[in-house]
């Protein structure tokens, strides 16, 4: 008893520091439970990939071959060791072939790419954040070989810090470790699905693919200075919104934009026939008629594709002078609502805002589980193909960006339209339990 009442009388003369253990200690348990779990998650995926690896193959088999590129300065250096703890075990374990590529600098991975053959891998995995999938996507969708893009599927194994693709295909409400490791586990299941890819062709010639969409103007610049706020914590995001309202209000982006409206018709997808010659029969060197063999004239087989209509001569564009604080055209992937017709929502803000109702709506984006690329009074129109001309200022210091799978791009007149399933993806909607 005289020991609980030295304790007690130690509490009430130090109750300042008491008060900090206190913390310190409830922060210390609930940091070691949370990588306790983490580790009884770690060790379920690893014994549901492992039933893969078991698995016997045949001679003359061989395991599935997967690239991996990873970019290790992704989540602020911590992707090498993301992977390594996390994604890795699991394509060891199911028995993969993995070739891992570390890029050192930007455009690596396309310049990989363009020299791969479709007999080198099974499968292309981004390893990183937005960067790294934007630059895989553009390689393979550049790539002169269509069956390379018919036949080699991509993956995503989300490193980054805005992974806005792999959060609209394996959930954005899921913690960073259970976040790789169902996108691990989709490599690993081996299942895949044509994915739409938006094209944007710039007069340069220097042709971008992405998945999820373009935006521009004051919200998108607003997203793109939150990592520069780093030192105000959890509320980075609010002071982001507010910082913006006292820096070159009102930030708006302006220019000459033409677009085709989307109709069922025009729409539609069409059938066409391609002619590919049949394989050749190979004989085995054990044949005691191959000498009396003759090869079989090489016959043609019919593949059916699907591909996007031309534009009618009949058709015209609608033609605007716009100035809006926010200007947006997202694939149908981020649209919620099924539609019939499938094609590129174009989202057009209001032309000013007071600096009160932005903070408002940038507050309200915060609270939402998935991002927002419109607020409740802009305009939406579905559109098959469009064209856009920034308007740029006339101080060359002074630039207007577009940010497309939330990674910056310089503003320059750009046509943009969709090419429906033009890409498998790794897909796997299922998720293990805690």
């Amino acid at each position: 008893m005289a020991k609980v009442i030295k304790i007690f009388k130690t509490v009430r003369e130090n109750w300042k520091k008491s008060i900090l253990a206190i913390v310190i200690t409830g922060y210390g348990v609930k940091f070691v439970n949370r990588k306790y779990e983490e580790d009884l998650l770690r060790r379920e995926y690893c014994k549901e990939a492992k039933k893969y690896g078991d698995v016997k193959i045949n001679i003359g088999e061989r395991p599935r071959k997967i690239t991996v590129f990873l970019n290790p300065a992704a989540s602020t250096g911590k992707a090498s060791k993301l992977f390594e703890k996390n994604a890795a075990p699991l394509l060891h374990l199911a028995g993969l072939e993995v070739n891992l590529i570390k890029t050192e600098y930007e455009g690596q991975v396309k310049k990989f790419i363009e020299v791969m053959e479709k007999n080198e891998t099974d499968g292309i995995i981004a390893a990183g954040g937005g960067g790294t999938l934007l630059e895989t996507v553009t390689g393979v969708m550049k790539k002169e070989d269509k069956d390379f893009k018919k036949k080699i599927p991509i993956g995503v194994i989300p490193l980054g810090k805005t992974d806005l693709f792999a959060k609209l295909l394996f959930g954005s409400d899921k913690e960073q470790v259970r976040f790789i490791l169902d996108s691990a586990l989709a490599v690993v299941d081996g299942f895949s699905k044509k994915m739409d890819v938006v094209e944007y062709k710039s007069e340069d010639g220097r042709n971008t693919y992405s998945l999820v969409g373009l935006t521009a103007g004051a919200y998108s610049e607003a997203e793109k200075k939150k990592q520069k706020y780093w030192y105000f914590g959890p509320l980075k995001s609010k002071w982001t919104y507010i910082r913006s309202t006292l820096t070159q209000w009102p930030s708006v982006i302006s220019g000459k934009l033409s677009y085709l409206p989307a109709t069922e018709e025009n729409t539609k997808l069409q059938k066409i026939v391609i002619k590919q010659p049949l394989p050749e029969v190979k004989r085995s060197w054990w044949n005691v008629l191959h000498l009396f063999y003759k090869p079989r004239p090489q016959n043609s087989q019919e593949v059916f594709e699907e591909v996007e209509a031309e534009d009618g001569q009949e058709e015209e564009y609608t033609s605007e002078d716009v100035t809006t604080v926010e200007f947006s055209v997202i694939a149908p992937i981020v649209q919620n609502q099924q539609q019939k017709i499938v094609a590129p929502e174009l989202h057009i803000g209001p032309s000013q805002i007071a600096r009160k109702d932005f903070i408002s709506e940038g507050f309200r984006r915060e609270k939402l589980a998935t991002r927002v690329y419109s607020s409740p009074d802009s305009r939406h129109s579905l559109v098959k193909r469009i064209k856009f001309v920034p308007d740029l200022p006339e101080d060359t210091e002074k630039k207007v960006w577009y940010s497309i799978d939330g990674e910056q791009f310089e503003a320059v007149p750009v046509e943009i339209k969709l090419l429906r399933n033009r890409l498998n993806v790794f897909h796997s909607s299922r998720t293990l339990p805690c």
